[in-house]
């Protein structure tokens, strides 16, 4: 009797699920807020953009915001990269995710409670850790550096940088005396954009979406 071996796993075919992968947690969060926004001047009867991402918790697009979330936290999950830092970065921030989509935040002024403090936490983690895998993970290289790599390590680095201003700018935003001077211009919700953009850029980058090497 013939013994039939399984076929070894195609090494291209890894590559093509890892770079998809990254594509897709990109994909989603530059998709999140534009989808948001038209989703609730559809459904909604208030034709308004919100304040914050947080507080399209508590419109028709609830769902949405918690499955996309969800969406990103379980392609985090199940990233693993090329070192165990790779693996237990995506890993924590998959998880801090979980706690942006099941942590939401009062649907009043007063952000005081428990529930949205723990959304703020996981929030800020959240993109800490996206930063810096996107600064010190995403740059490293284990063959010649091509001309392609270098622009898109500055590409990491610049995505990593402005996420971790943007993180910085949203507590700052809710001091009273500079919150009043601008809220008109929802401050917090333009950083929560700057940050998911870059994030999702940085993934899109890394998943050779762009300045792929040649």
């Amino acid at each position: 009797m013939t013994t039939v071996l399984p076929k070894p796993s195609d090494p291209d075919s890894l590559v093509i699920s890892y770079l998809t992968l990254r594509k897709l947690v990109g994909l989603l969060g530059i998709s999140l807020i534009p989808i948001l926004i038209f989703g609730s001047f559809i459904l909604d009867d208030t034709k308004q953009i919100q304040v914050s991402v947080s507080a399209y918790y508590y419109t028709s697009m609830r769902n949405a915001l918690v499955g996309i979330v969800c969406g990103i936290s379980l392609f985090l999950l199940s990233y693993h990269g090329y070192t165990w830092r790779d693996s237990v970065a995506s890993k924590l921030a998959g998880l801090f995710a979980l706690g942006i989509a099941f942590f939401p935040t009062s649907a009043t002024n007063d952000k005081g409670d428990i529930i949205s403090k723990l959304h703020y936490i996981t929030s800020g983690i959240f993109f800490v850790i996206l930063s810096y895998m996107s600064i010190f993970l995403f740059t490293k290289s284990s063959g010649n550096m091509t001309p392609e790599k270098k622009i898109r390590n500055r590409i990491y680095r610049v995505c990593g940088i402005i996420m971790i201003i943007s993180v910085i700018g949203i507590p700052i935003d809710s001091i009273p005396a500079i919150h009043d001077r601008i809220a008109f211009f929802k401050p917090t919700l333009i950083l929560e954009t700057t940050a998911l953009m870059s994030f999702g850029f940085s993934w899109l980058t890394k998943g050779e979406f762009l300045l792929k090497d040649k």
